[in-house]
């Protein structure tokens, strides 16, 4: 290895060495910090050493043999080739005094029997040199046994008239404390002997740290000087530094990057530039664009925290811990030295290349040092700096970063830093670090009722990120809650969450005996340190209202108090609200919600009261308003990284999506919820976006995919909400489209049943009615489904509103063609101008074959053109134009007639349009006009469906069953538009 920027030490070497040679003997005692090339000059000495013609003995010193009795002198007499009676009795002293003399000196004096073998060892040293120069090498000398000390010094001071060199290498900083007392004194003692000298190693230069880089990477090119280099325009360089013709390593910015990293220390710098070269493959001979240190300058970093002294690796350690803020106050206290020990740990820290500006000139080094570190020690020391920087009046914020490494901390403090960090994670939204510090703070052995606080704040930060995992303390509370040791503020959030997992009896249990509680504390509530109250008044109106399969309340919502501010206030406004939209949407329902909306901040918190504003837009008719705030909500809850507001939002926008017809981005909206929280953390919430899949799966006509969406069980106890009624229904929209009527309409009854078992028998909610109808009017019972649909309109009233529009079109549906027209034009108008367009298209349709059957073809061509207009609009597939008479979807007496049986069946499409037509009564002539053909045509089919049907005349037509049904005729021409949905 290339030792560089060293010319005077080597000068030094070169004329102690000449002077051994000619018989004056001298020492040399190289000093530096650790790692800064000391044992690298040493091994470079000795090899000029063997060049002059000397015998060469090494020895080196290690920590692990201080208390070995003269353990490096042995290794001295081992190298120096001693003749073998010499080599005997050495042996024999070395034993005797390892046996005799005790491994720690007591005093300043040795024994005189010590001194007498260490004279005689000597002698045997001295001896040798008479042949030839003898040079003695001893690496990290202060790690050396007290008796080699003194042997080395009693050489020493008899080297002016032989022919021995002692050469000796010592780390600075490595001299305190009582082990090193003995190393202290023969640091000092040395260079006063004659003939003795003491150089110090300091870092590299910039020059020295180029050569490294220029000899590291075996390029030979570029300035022999860097630190004098003129830059690009250095006519040395042959052609600068611009990466053409001189390497990159060899470039001022590169140079001047490892001269800084490195701190100028050897060891570390060759490591970066290992780091550096592993980092080239691939980048071409100019290197890598920037220096990284890796791992190899991590070990670098541990090696040199190891090769110095205990002080300054412990300080390392602790500073690392600490952090670049650390007070040098707080360093010495985590430490438990005093502010001179401190110092001097820091100061060889310096030396050694690692700090710079009392911190470390990488991260990298900091990094590596707490790499360094057993977890043990890690963790007692992260407990003590958490202890240091709380009783130095550090904020809770900087304190829980070192309690959530530590070993657990029992102290009462610790608690209270780590509750409070929480709290302050949450509120800006660093959901992961909240629950570290709950987490800790719950296995920190609290007391019983703490503990359960604990649980309550675990649960409400991970709600936030999926409920499913949040579950597993609500056992606990609920035991607590029950046992009268939980809050009646939290027992109030718990209520919500065990009611999201359908835990009904748990719930309400938990609820009565909080009230219980407080009843019997005169009303009062404490107000926990980790998280907001829910009063229990608001709690059961709530209930009420957003859970109506429980019991009503005992008082009238007209009878609650004024709504107060803050994250009560907004639920409780939001339960009185929803009381008033299933009771009938007055005219304000739409300025009461927005005001909800607008003046609610998003929390944990208020997201039921946010959702519920938005379910009010909904029932109130305005599906654009909706989606205006699901859009802003949505939004702000990505942004603060809140998966499970996110969920509940988009399902809410899919549910709006589908209110406006866009079946497609419903059905994505859909997914994306059921995405960021899985099913089975959804709890009973899983029938909202599930409703939404079925019911866009649906309206698009992919059954399958609509199927897959009912694969998830939704838990029993979701019926007893509004999810559920909307789960119901769209299961029995695609029971319909999947032609099964009969559980089609077993759903929608089931609809209704719960519905007017709450008292919340509201078309706005779900039109169940109209529903059912359909289904009747699938299985053939006009006469019940037209029971359903007046029903449903006398429930309505006169208000345009979207169920006043569907009733109309359904109810049409089992009149005769001439009466639907009116019925369906009205419908068309309510829906148009309510933004259903999914209804409104159905409407359409029906009333452009109601006008076709009437005879009014212009009209129906141009609501037909309408109908398609809408489908592309809706997303969904546009339906083919219809056949210029095509018939309403009913017969005359509004049921679905029975297809055509027998010979009808072998008849083409287009023989059957004319054959119908002329069965009933059309001329050859009238039938071309109608279908757009000649009346050649005409007589063509009619020639060839005579032959297929083995009929002779017009009149033979008439008494086929199921011909005359264009109702019939239009299902195999093509399928009814949006019938899918039925």
């Amino acid at each position: 290895m290339r030792v560089v920027e060293r010319d005077t030490e080597f000068a030094v070497v070169d004329g102690l060495l000449a002077a051994a040679v000619a018989g004056h003997g001298g020492a040399l005692l190289v000093r530096g910090a650790a790692a800064s090339g000391k044992t690298a000059l040493l091994r470079a000495f000795g090899a000029r050493a063997r060049a002059a013609g000397a015998l060469l003995s090494q020895a080196t010193a290690s920590d692990a043999e201080r208390d070995v009795p003269l353990g490096v002198l042995g290794q001295l007499l081992l190298g120096a080739r001693l003749p073998t009676p010499a080599a005997t009795r050495a042996t024999r002293l070395l034993d005797l005094v390892a046996v005799t003399a005790p491994t720690r000196r007591t005093s300043a004096t040795l024994p005189a029997p010590v001194v007498n073998v260490l004279a005689e060892l000597n002698g045997m040293l001295l001896e040798k040199a008479r042949d030839k120069p003898l040079v003695l090498v001893v690496d990290d000398v202060h790690h050396a046994d007290p008796f080699s000390l003194e042997a080395l010094l009693h050489l020493a001071r008899r080297l002016a008239t032989s022919r021995v060199l002692l050469l000796l290498a010592e780390s600075e900083g490595a001299l305190s404390g009582p082990a090193c007392t003995g190393a202290a004194r023969f640091s000092v003692d040395l260079p006063r002997v004659a003939g003795c000298r003491a150089v110090r190693l300091g870092p590299l230069s910039l020059r020295g740290v180029g050569e490294l880089a220029a000899d590291g990477s075996g390029g030979s090119e570029g300035c022999a000087d860097i630190g004098a280099c003129q830059g690009s325009g250095c006519s040395r360089c042959r052609g600068g530094f611009d990466g053409q013709a001189t390497s990159r390593w060899r470039a001022r910015p590169f140079v001047e990057d490892l001269h800084r990293v490195g701190g100028g220390n050897p060891l570390l710098t060759r490591a970066l530039l290992e780091d550096s070269r592993a980092r080239a493959v691939g980048h071409g001979p100019d290197g890598p664009a920037e220096l990284l240190p890796g791992e190899a300058f991590a070990q670098a970093v541990t090696a040199c925290l190891y090769r110095g002294d205990t002080t300054a690796r412990h300080t390392a350690w602790a500073l690392a811990v600490l952090g670049p803020d650390a007070t040098h106050a707080e360093l010495a206290d985590v430490l438990g030295a005093d502010r001179e020990t401190t110092r001097r740990g820091l100061e060889a820290l310096r030396a050694t290349g690692l700090l710079a500006s009392g911190w470390f000139r990488h991260e990298a080094g900091r990094t590596a040092a707490l790499r360094g570190m057993g977890p043990a020690h890690r963790a007692r020391l992260e407990a003590r700096a958490a202890e240091v920087l709380h009783a130095h009046g550090r904020t809770a914020a900087v304190v829980v970063r070192h309690l959530l490494q530590a070993e657990p901390v029992a102290a009462a403090w610790a608690r209270t830093a780590l509750l409070e960090a929480a709290g302050r994670a949450l509120a800006d939204d660093e959901v992961g670090l909240a629950l570290a510090c709950l987490r800790v703070a719950r296995d920190s052995r609290p007391d019983e009722r703490r503990s359960l606080e604990i649980k309550a704040a675990l649960t409400r930060a991970a709600w936030r990120v999926d409920p499913a995992t949040a579950a597993q303390h609500l056992s606990d509370l609920t035991a607590g809650a029950l046992a009268g040791r939980l809050d009646p503020g939290l027992a109030g959030e718990l209520v919500g969450h065990l009611l999201w997992f359908g835990r009904v009896d748990e719930a309400l249990a938990v609820l009565g005996a909080a009230e219980e509680g407080r009843a019997a504390e005169g009303g009062r509530v404490a107000t926990p340190p980790s998280g907001a109250v829910h009063r229990l008044d608001d709690v059961r109106l709530w209930l009420a209202y957003a859970y109506p399969g429980l019991a009503r309340p005992e008082r009238a919502p007209a009878a609650v108090p004024p709504p107060r501010t803050g994250p009560a206030g907004a639920r409780e406004r939001t339960a009185t609200l929803l009381a008033t939209v299933l009771g009938g949407c007055g005219d304000d329902t739409v300025a009461r919600a927005e005001r909800i909306l607008q003046g609610t901040r998003l929390d944990d918190r208020t997201v039921p009261a946010l959702t519920a504003a938005l379910d009010a837009l909904l029932l109130a008719d305005r599906p654009d308003k909706a989606a205006y705030w699901c859009e802003a909500l949505g939004k702000e809850a990505a942004v603060r990284a809140a998966p499970l507001w996110q969920a509940r939002f988009a399902a809410l926008t899919a549910r709006v999506e589908l209110r406006l017809g866009a079946p497609a981005a419903a059905l994505a909206s859909a997914r994306t919820a059921l995405t960021l929280v899985p099913a089975e953390g959804w709890g009973v919430a899983l029938a909202a976006p599930a409703a939404v899949a079925v019911a866009a799966g649906t309206a698009l006509g992919r059954l399958d995919e609509a199927a897959v969406h009912l694969g998830p069980p939704v838990p029993e106890a979701a019926f007893h909400t509004p999810d559920g009624l909307l789960y119901l229904r769209a299961r029995g929209h695609y029971y319909l489209a999947a032609a099964r009527p009969y559980a089609a309409l077993d759903d929608f009854r089931a609809c209704g049943d719960l519905m007017t078992a709450w008292g919340l028998d509201r078309p706005a909610l779900v039109p169940w009615r109209t529903d059912a109808a359909e289904a009747h009017l699938a299985l053939g019972d006009e006469h019940r489904a037209r029971a359903l649909a007046r029903e449903q309109l006398d429930l309505v009233g006169r208000e345009a509103v979207s169920p006043r529009g569907v009733a109309l079109r359904v109810l049409a549906a089992t009149l005769a063609p001439a009466r639907r027209p009116p019925l369906l034009a009205e419908a068309a108008e309510i829906l148009r101008d309510t933004g259903h367009r999914l209804e409104l298209l159905r409407a359409t349709e029906e009333l452009a074959r109601a006008h076709r059957a009437l005879g009014g073809t212009g009209r129906a061509r141009a609501l037909a053109r309408a109908a398609q207009r809408l489908a592309r609009a809706c997303g969904i597939p546009a339906p083919a134009a219809p056949p210029p008479d095509t018939a309403a979807p009913h017969g005359r007496d509004g049921a679905r007639p029975a297809p055509p049986r027998g010979r009808t069946a072998g008849l083409s499409d287009a023989e059957l349009r004319v054959a119908t037509l002329a069965a009933r009564g059309h001329t050859n002539r009238q039938i071309a006009d109608k279908l757009h053909i000649t009346v050649s045509t005409v007589e063509q089919h009619l020639t060839r469906a005579y032959r297929k049907l083995e009929v002779r005349s017009r009149a033979d037509l008439t008494h086929l069953s199921g011909l005359s049904d264009l109702t019939y005729l239009a299902g195999r021409i093509r399928p009814v538009a949006g019938s899918g949905t039925r």
